[in-house]
């Protein structure tokens, strides 16, 4: 589970040669598809269902398992990277998670979370290829629910064995979910990041990261 940390995230997504996406061209007209429509793509069966969302983005998720504001907080976050808009990233962050581990980088590597997110941005564009734009999220189930081994991971990277329980105790409900993020750059579309897995804090009806 050590693989929810982002910035292990951004190390190790490092495939633009083996999954780039140039060059495929959808035979689905994305202007047909009606607001929370899914459709295939013939020529990306493996891809399963999408929708298009109001952004332009294509989102791959089952809306039995997840409801599509989870999946357009996993948009608006990866977007904040994108964009480098740090406010909106830490606007993100959940509280009790942004809280300690601001003060675990000061304590450590002596710099807080605004240079850790331009270290992330900068990973990913240079995985990108460049300046890059979302235009793809897929969401699905993971095989297995980390929710609980990574949040008290993360309480013995702070030194605070209350930290899951207090984590708990602030949220309405804990999501586990994998993800994949396709993005364009140079006019090249790329597979980001693959088959890694975030937790959501829910939390009056929005969603909040650990990452």
């Amino acid at each position: 589970m050590t693989a929810l940390s982002l910035a292990s995230l951004i190390a190790c997504s490092d495939k633009k040669e083996e999954n780039s996406a140039s060059g495929s061209s959808s035979s689905v007209s994305e202007s047909s598809i009606a607001e929370g429509e899914f459709v295939t793509d013939p020529s990306e069966p493996d891809l399963g269902a999408y929708t298009v969302n109001e952004n332009g983005r294509k989102l791959y998720y089952d809306p039995e398992l997840y409801d599509i504001s989870l999946v357009e907080a996993l948009e608006d976050y990866f977007v904040t990277f994108s964009e480098n808009d740090f406010d909106t990233y830490l606007s993100m962050a959940q509280s009790d998670y942004a809280e300690k581990m601001e003060a675990y980088l000061q304590k450590d590597y002596g710099y807080g979370m605004q240079t850790s997110f331009d270290k992330q941005c900068e990973n990913l564009r240079s995985n990108a290829g460049g300046e890059f734009k979302v235009t793809r999220i897929k969401v699905e189930a993971p095989s297995e629910n980390g929710i609980e081994s990574y949040l008290k991971e993360l309480g013995e990277i702070f030194e605070d064995d209350t930290f899951y329980d207090t984590v708990v105790a602030n949220t309405d409900k804990l999501h586990d979910v994998m993800f994949y993020i396709m993005a364009e750059a140079n006019g090249e579309e790329t597979l980001l990041i693959s088959e890694f897995e975030i937790i959501f804090a829910e939390k009056d009806g929005k969603y909040y990261m650990f990452g």
